[in-house]
């Protein structure tokens, strides 16, 4: 054989090889690249639980954040869940958390680090 028609032969052998893997793609079926969705609260939420992580009835109850002089107040729903509208997650300071019955009586104090999304008060 001469040197052209090898080269011609292999150049058909090599499209044919393309057009052989294009049809296979065409017919393969298509990857469904899944999304992870992240999960994260905008601002700052405190649950108040019982030592059994049961949901306290907390109708009248209130979550104060104490960072040095700034002290920030929410209510809790009736499910023990407080909502800090102002202050925004991950948090980037410490808190002293104090939550408050109807009455006005300290329930429980507790420490909250930075970086985090929600506290789970247990007591």
């Amino acid at each position: 054989m001469k040197a052209p028609d090898k080269k011609a032969i292999l150049a058909k052998k090599a499209l044919m090889a393309k057009k052989a893997m294009m049809a296979r793609k065409a017919n393969a079926k298509k990857v469904v690249k899944r999304r992870r969705i992240k999960q994260t609260f905008d601002r700052f939420v405190v649950l108040a639980t019982s030592l059994g992580n049961v949901n306290k009835d907390s109708s009248g109850w209130t979550a104060s954040l104490t960072n040095g002089t700034v002290t920030v107040t929410a209510d809790f729903d009736d499910f023990g869940v407080a909502r800090f509208p102002t202050i925004t997650t991950l948090t980037t300071v410490s808190y002293t958390l104090r939550i408050r019955d109807d009455a006005g009586n300290l329930l429980t104090t507790k420490s909250v680090s930075a970086n985090r999304e929600f506290f789970v008060a247990r007591f």
